[in-house]
């Protein structure tokens, strides 16, 4: 689910949900609460069962309630009675307003990038381009780290002396949340299936531990798994190809919108 549908959405529905407790004929004070509890509640059981990360699970939980918030101060007997709320807290109020919508708006281009109508009028010389504007994760420093680059050029070296050539397929225009096909083809050089072999399929984010494992079937005319849906951002896939005493390891980075 898109994080600016969740923010905003999330907003709304906390203004219907106060809306809906004073027709109810909530007091003010009972209205600003349920409208607070209900979508924040809602959105962390959500954050449960998916990979979301603690700075988008925090700007949620501080946006609903500064909404039922303000809501409750200009609903406010006190208010009414001054036919208007004190100008500092609701300078308090804007203010947390504002630095929600700019966090919100910091998390989402930094896990999708710049919408690309917007990177083409801000960026220097992008027009025409295909542009990867989403942070990519952060650099590994550790030891293994200065061995990719040999790792690397150590699989190509073993792959053309085994005479494969490796087509990855479904990595491609992946939407968050959406399940996909993918299929990993294993050929010689007369694009002959290569028999025997075993495929398996790692996915993570850059910069994190946690992997996703996912077996590849052997179909003959290539290896098939289905993809999980995954959150937007960039990825890495890491394919795992064994025959024998033959292993090769490759590494693909993706993007999911």
């Amino acid at each position: 689910m898109s994080l600016l549908i969740t923010i905003f959405g999330g907003m709304l529905l906390t203004a219907v949900l106060y809306a809906a407790g004073r027709l109810g004929r909530l007091s003010n004070y009972w209205a600003a609460v349920l409208a607070a509890a209900i979508p924040t509640v809602a959105y962390l059981i959500h954050a449960i069962g998916h990979p979301v990360g603690l700075d988008t699970v925090t700007l949620h939980v501080i946006a609903y309630p500064t909404v039922a918030v303000l809501l409750g101060m200009i609903n406010s007997e006190k208010a009414r009675r001054q036919h208007n709320a004190h100008w500092a807290p609701r300078l308090l109020v804007a203010f947390f307003l504002v630095v929600v919508t700019m966090m919100a708006g910091f998390v989402y281009i930094a896990g999708q990038g710049l919408p690309p109508a917007l990177a083409q009028m801000l960026l220097p010389n992008a027009q025409g381009k295909n542009i990867h504007t989403g942070f990519a994760g952060v650099v590994e420093h550790h030891q293994g780290a200065a061995k990719g680059i040999g790792q690397h050029l150590k699989m190509e070296d073993r792959l053309a002396r085994l005479g494969w050539q490796v087509e990855v397929a479904g990595l491609a225009g992946l939407a968050a949340g959406n399940p996909a096909a993918v299929t990993v083809r294993v050929e010689e050089g007369d694009a002959r299936p290569v028999a025997g072999v075993t495929a398996r399929l790692e996915i993570e984010r850059p910069g994190q531990n946690e992997r996703q494992q996912l077996a590849l079937a052997d179909g003959g005319d290539g290896h098939r798994g289905v993809l999980p849906g995954l959150a937007a951002g960039t990825w890495i896939a890491r394919l795992h190809l064994t025959r024998d005493q033959d292993a090769i390891v490759l590494e693909h980075g993706f993007e999911v919108r």
